[in-house]
């Protein structure tokens, strides 16, 4: 089996512990622990970007919705919640 391809990464002092801190807790290597990170986020921004893709493709042929419906849909059913509950939740800060 060939060699995998070494990749070398800068990390700040705190991650290096994180990364220590899990290696140490699964028995793994950092090595190990930095590829499947890697992989997850990799796969995760892959499906990010498929979906942007295919929802800007269905705004160039049409099937989207305009910003300004979507707003006002969503304020319509917050009010309905808030008339139905009677109460409101109060904003993070």
């Amino acid at each position: 089996m060939p060699a995998k391809p070494i990749l070398n990464v800068r990390l700040a002092p705190e991650t290096l512990r994180k990364l220590d801190a899990v290696a140490a807790a699964t028995r793994r290597t950092r090595s190990f622990i930095a590829n499947e990170a890697l992989e997850a986020w990799i796969d995760r921004e892959i499906e990010i970007i498929e979906d942007l893709r295919v929802g800007f493709e269905e705004i160039r042929s049409g099937k989207g919705i305009p910003h300004e419906r979507v707003m006002r849909d969503i304020d319509l059913a917050v009010q309905r919640a808030v008339k139905r509950t009677g109460r409101r939740k109060t904003s993070r800060k």
